[in-house]
């Protein structure tokens, strides 16, 4: 390291006129490597907490107010005790819990500006609208018939009052459901040329598009919200294509493919392929963290939740938090991102599984 008397002493004697120009140049040198020297590297992210919660854990939000991490239970098998926990963000300790009976809650999304949670409600076929003011459901939303159709994934947009629901099909047309969430009625269906398939939801808000992967023919749809109808389409570059990320940022597109273990990044403008990462086996959600330029990828056959820098699409850390990476959701405040693991199961009939890695919540520190 460089003595800073040193560095004080060369300036000191060019200011007064005493040497020449040419030790300016190594005196700059000098103090240009100190500081280098002395700039703290970028954090490395870091695995914290995991704490066992409670029966088949599906997805989890972060909650602006109150400060909680919520986290979905579909329950013990066989008996009606779903619930959505809420968690203690520091600790992962409950600090209370929605009952929820006999109707299990799958996916879920948070509209922090109205304190709002939504949930995807796939044995019924329903949404929940449920106040995290006072933990109760004020609406169950559901349209007039969607068929054989499976609710998947519910995605709020804030500034417009919607929120947008993926209902799968194998076969035939999929929907998208446009809902209405200060009247919390669906306010329309969209199918035509969907084709079969739409798992994963992302939006462009500033363009007034949806996009959704196609999860049995490995495709990205994008829905013009303004007309309610498919705009284009277009190769994932991946296999098993199961859910997506925006980043508006850089314009990309980030899917998860769950067979071919990875994520793919497109060019939002035209679907063009730019970089396909491995990231591990059955990669199945994705959450990009906007602040921090991160995205965070949950691998759910590896046990592991890959983070890549978002400019750069580098590995930063590959984390193993639990048995089945679920979900990852991001506290914009500070930047802790929360994983929800689901546990190893037996045959249906068969007594239940001792994983004390699985149906956990882990913690990860930028």
């Amino acid at each position: 390291m460089t003595d800073p008397s040193h560095r004080c002493a060369s300036r000191r004697a060019w200011l007064g006129g005493g040497v020449a120009r040419r030790p300016l140049l190594g005196s700059a040198l000098l103090i240009a490597a100190a500081l280098t020297w002395t700039l703290p590297a970028a954090a490395e992210p870091t695995l914290g907490t995991t704490r066992r919660i409670a029966p088949g854990l599906y997805e989890l939000v972060v909650s602006d107010t109150p400060k909680q991490v919520y986290v979905a239970s579909a329950g013990d098998r066989g008996k009606d005790n779903a619930r959505i926990l809420a968690l203690d963000p520091a600790t992962l300790e409950p600090r209370g819990a929605i009952e929820l009976g006999g109707d299990p809650a799958f996916g879920l999304a948070i509209n922090n500006r109205t304190g709002m949670i939504y949930t995807t409600n796939t044995r019924d076929g329903s949404v929940s609208a449920i106040s995290v003011r006072d933990n109760r459901v004020v609406a169950t939303i559901k349209p007039d018939s969607d068929g054989k159709r499976q609710v998947r994934q519910v995605l709020v947009d804030p500034d417009h009052d919607r929120a947008y629901v993926s209902a799968f099909a194998r076969e035939g047309d999929a929907a998208i459901w446009v809902v209405d969430t200060k009247a919390n009625k669906v306010e329309r269906m969209i199918t035509a040329d969907l084709g079969p398939g739409i798992t994963g939801l992302a939006l462009d808000a500033a363009g007034n598009r949806l996009f959704a992967t196609a999860l049995t023919t490995n495709e990205v749809v994008e829905i013009d919200l303004s007309k309610g109808a498919v705009a284009r389409r277009f190769p994932s570059g991946g296999e098993g294509s199961i859910n997506i990320a925006f980043d508006a940022a850089r314009r990309h597109l980030i899917v998860a493919n769950q067979k071919s273990g990875g994520v793919t990044v497109l060019d939002a403008t035209d679907g063009k392929l730019l970089r396909t990462v491995e990231t591990g086996a059955g990669a199945l959600s994705v959450t990009v963290d906007a602040p921090r330029n991160r995205v965070f990828v949950a691998n759910r056959g590896a046990g592991t939740v890959t983070v890549l820098d978002a400019d750069s699409l580098a590995v930063l850390a590959t984390l193993a938090t639990g048995t089945h990476p679920n979900t990852v959701a991001v506290d914009a405040a500070t930047g802790i991102a929360y994983v929800s693991n689901k546990a190893a199961t037996g045959p249906r009939g068969a007594p239940p599984v001792d994983d004390p890695k699985g149906d956990t919540v882990s913690v990860i520190r930028p």
